[in-house]
């Protein structure tokens, strides 16, 4: 699979990262293991998890991590980068803010346990709190970087004013210290927020879409995105009635309907390929639940050509 170089991280990373949300979860060890072992075997290397991960499941809070740990011992793995999170509110407790350096440390600790590893390549921020100073957070993120902990940290769910005053702060070297975000995006979301004037609004669970503002940082500042949800759950793959689609959802299909066939690849290849060829500095995020969706990472990470013409948010400009 290619790789893709981002200017804030110092090695070339898969151009497709593996979601593993389910593992350890809904996912048993035979399942996840399949899954990893032909993620690696496909020239996969790089993966997203978190330490809240599990904790709706009978696995428990880390499991993802702990199968992806003992996936790694066992498989004698050591060249995966992995994308890890801290500071997710507690699933008893969703409206009390972890996010300080006390709880940051102590998933940083549980998670370099959990993966067996002593540098976790990139950490990043599971949810924001608008209350807490953005300097304070980056001062706590850094100290992880600093200390060789983490190689580089990034922020999950944050809106563009928090990422800007983050990146003022930091100062021209931020790309030092700084990955990026990971928000949700996808072309769905897109059509959808372009329909709304380009505008969203946090959930009630703090999880942040990439709007039109974000996107624009995105694109102009270089700041790289690493998109979860970004083949919307195969939302255009499961169209059965194209008019049943709103007018901007109803274009991007039947763009991405003639790019398949003339491709010869499925409609959720394009769409997730948009991604890596928009013009915006990305790598998506993508969950599957078959072997069939894994081996369209393939096909994803090779397309080259621009799909720039997609975008929702580009015909607002």
């Amino acid at each position: 699979m290619r790789a893709v170089t981002l200017p804030t991280f110092p090695t070339p990373l898969t151009a497709v990262c593996l979601g593993t949300a389910n593992f350890g979860g809904s996912f048993d060890e035979k399942r996840s293991f399949e899954q990893l072992d032909l993620y690696y075997d496909m020239g996969g290397r790089f993966l997203d998890t978190a330490n809240v991960y599990g904790g709706w499941s009978a696995g428990g809070l880390g499991a993802s991590e702990r199968m992806i740990g003992k996936w790694l011992k066992m498989r004698q793995v050591g060249d995966m980068v992995i994308t890890s999170k801290c500071v997710h509110w507690a699933p008893d407790a969703p409206s009390v803010s972890r996010v300080n350096r006390k709880d940051a440390m102590h998933d940083l600790d549980e998670s370099r346990s959990a993966l067996g590893i002593d540098t976790i390549p990139i950490y990043l921020t599971h949810r924001d709190d608008p209350d807490v100073d953005v300097r304070v957070i980056v001062d706590f993120m850094a100290e992880m970087v600093e200390k060789g902990y983490v190689t580089r940290f990034g922020f999950s769910n944050y809106t563009a004013d928090r990422v800007k005053n983050a990146v003022e702060y930091m100062g021209s070297d931020w790309k030092k210290l700084f990955v990026g975000v990971s928000n949700e995006w996808s072309l769905h979301e897109e059509a959808t927020c372009a329909e709304n004037g380009g505008k969203t609004e946090v959930t009630s669970t703090g999880m942040v879409q990439t709007d039109l503002e974000l996107w624009q940082m995105h694109r102009e500042m270089g700041i790289p995105l690493i998109p979860f949800s970004a083949s919307a759950h195969g939302f255009y793959a499961k169209v059965k009635n194209p008019d049943e689609l709103s007018t901007a959802e109803h274009e991007v299909y039947e763009q991405l309907c003639d790019e398949a066939e003339k491709s010869g690849v499925s409609v959720n290849t394009v769409s997730v390929a948009y991604i890596l060829n928009s013009g915006v500095p990305a790598i998506p995020v993508v969950a599957v639940s078959s072997e069939k969706q894994l081996r369209e990472f393939e096909e994803i990470a090779c397309w080259k050509y621009d799909l720039s013409y997609l975008s929702a948010f580009a015909k607002m400009l």
